[in-house]
C-alpha cells in the first residue's frame, strides 16, 4: 500500500473546533464561535501559503480535529484550495477529511467532496446510547447512520468509521453489537480503539470520584479479541494494531505515519516530521489564530540516527506486517537484523514476535504481540 506515496509527503490540517469535548479526550479542541472559526481558518490559509512549496510532491492529506465538519461549506472549500495553491497535489492518492455525525450535512459532505476529499472518517464511538452517554457524545445513534448515508449519497466511496471498546461499566456484548450494526453498514474501514483513560479529563475525574468504575482490562482485551474475528469473518483486513480494511482500502496516510514517512503538521498543535526533525506548532489557539500561524513551535526536535533507527522499528511494529527491514536498509545503509539482533531475539523468544518468511518484513507481531504490544515498543525506546 504505501509504494505508491514513496518520495512524497502528507499533509496534516488540524481543526481545534468540536461542538462540545468529549469527556475522554485531551486534544487541543474545543467549543468554539462562528467568529472564533472564520479568524482560525485566516490563519490557518496565512500558515498553509507561508509554508506551501509546489517543489514538495504530496501523497496524502488529513484534515483531522476536533472536528473539521465544524467548519462551513466555504470554509472548508477555501482551505482546500489553499492546499493546492501552495503544494503540489496532483499525485495525491487519498485526502481524507474527519467528520462527527452532529455536524455532517449533506451541504458540508458535498463541499469536501468537491474540494477533493476522497475519504471520510467518521466517529462513531459507537451505536449505544449508553456508551455514547458515558463518552459525553453530543450525537445520537440514529444521527451516526444518517451521517454515514449522508457521505454516501455525497459519493464517497471510502468511509471509516471510529469505534471506542473497553469503556467503564460496559455490559456483556454491548460493544459486539455495536461493531455490527457499523458492518452492516459496510464502511471500507473500521478503528477499534482501546480507551486511554487521559488525567484531568472529566472521565478521570468521575473514575477517580467513584463515580463510574475503572474501565475492566478483562473486558477491553474481550472486545478487542472479538472484535478480531467478527471483523476477519466480515472479510476485513487487519493491517495495525487498531485498524481494520477492506482489501486494498487501508489508510494510506495513518500508515504513513507508522513507517516514519514526511509529514507537514498545519495548524494550532500539528506536528510535522522531516526525517530527523520534529516540531509541533503551539497548542495556543487563541495565540496562533492571533500571530496567522506564524509563531515558534511549542516542541522542536532533532533526532540521532540512533533514535530514528530505534523509532522506525517501534513504529514498524504497530503493523500487523512488521518494518520494512528493506526501507530501513535503503535508509540507514544497516541491516536492522544485525544491528537489532539482541532485542529481536529477545521478543521472539518471549513468542511477542515471529518470524514471517518475507525477505523485506521478516519479524510480525504475534496473536500475543497484538496483545502485549506495549512492551515490544518499550525495546525500541
Amino acid at each position: 500500500m504505501g509504494e505508491p506515496d514513496r518520495g512524497t509527503v502528507g499533509i496534516y490540517v488540524h481543526v481545534p473546533f468540536c461542538v462540545k469535548k468529549c469527556r475522554y479526550c485531551d486534544f487541543v479542541s474545543g467549543p468554539s464561535d462562528c467568529l472564533e472559526r472564520e479568524k482560525y481558518v485566516e490563519a490557518l490559509l496565512c500558515e498553509t501559503k507561508r509554508r506551501g512549496d509546489k517543489s514538495m510532491p504530496c501523497g496524502t492529506v488529513f484534515i483531522g480535529g476536533g472536528t473539521p465538519s465544524i467548519l462551513s461549506p466555504s470554509q472548508i472549500m477555501k482551505l482546500a484550495d489553499a492546499l493546492r495553491e501552495s503544494f503540489d497535489l496532483t499525485n495525491v492518492t487519498e485526502f481524507t477529511v474527519e467528520a462527527n455525525p452532529e455536524s455532517l450535512s449533506p451541504e458540508k459532505a458535498e463541499a469536501m467532496k468537491l474540494a477533493g476529499a476522497s475519504r471520510i472518517s467518521i466517529g462513531f464511538q459507537s451505536l449505544e446510547p449508553r456508551a455514547l452517554k458515558v463518552m459525553g457524545r453530543v450525537h445520537t445513534a440514529e444521527q451516526a447512520v444518517r451521517a454515514f448515508e449522508t457521505a454516501r449519497n455525497a459519493g464517497f466511496e471510502n468511509i471509516n468509521v471510529d469505534l471506542m471498546l473497553g469503556l467503564p461499566g460496559e455490559p456483556e456484548g454491548e460493544f459486539e453489537s455495536s461493531l455490527k450494526k457499523v458492518i452492516g453498514l459496510s464502511p471500507e474501514h473500521i478503528s477499534a480503539y482501546s480507551l486511554i483513560v487521559e488525567e484531568g479529563t472529566p472521565l478521570a475525574e468521575d473514575i477517580a470520584s467513584g463515580r463510574i468504575p475503572e474501565p475492566d482490562d478483562e473486558r477491553d482485551r474481550d472486545d478487542y479479541h472479538s472484535a478480531r474475528d467478527i471483523l476477519h469473518k466480515a472479510g476485513y483486513i487487519q493491517y495495525e494494531i487498531s485498524n481494520f480494511a477492506k482489501p486494498g482500502m487501508e489508510s494510506r496516510h495513518n500508515r504513513r505515519y507508522w513507517e516514519q514517512k514526511h509529514y507537514v503538521g498545519l495548524g494550532a498543535a500539528a506536528a510535522s516530521f522531516t526525517g530527523l526533525r520534529r516540531f509541533t506548532n503551539t497548542k495556543d489557539v487563541a495565540l496562533y489564530t492571533e500571530k496567522l500561524g506564524d509563531v515558534k513551535p511549542d516542541e522542536d526536535d532533532t533526532l540521532g540516527i540512533g533514535e530514528a533507527m530505534s523509532e522506525f522499528m517501534m513504529l514498524g511494529f504497530r503493523l500487523t506486517d512488521g518494518p520494512d527491514f528493506a526501507e530501513f536498509k535503503r535508509r540507514y545503509g544497516e541491516d536492522p537484523a544485525v544491528l537489532f539482533a539482541e532485542k529481536l531475539g529477545k521478543l521472539e523468544a518471549r513468542g511477542l514476535i515471529g518470524r514471517s518468511g518475507s525477505a523485506e518484513r521478516p519479524y510480525r507481531l504475534t496473536e500475543k504481540g497484538l496483545d502485549f504490544a506495549n512492551e515490544i515498543f518499550t525495546e525500541f525506546v
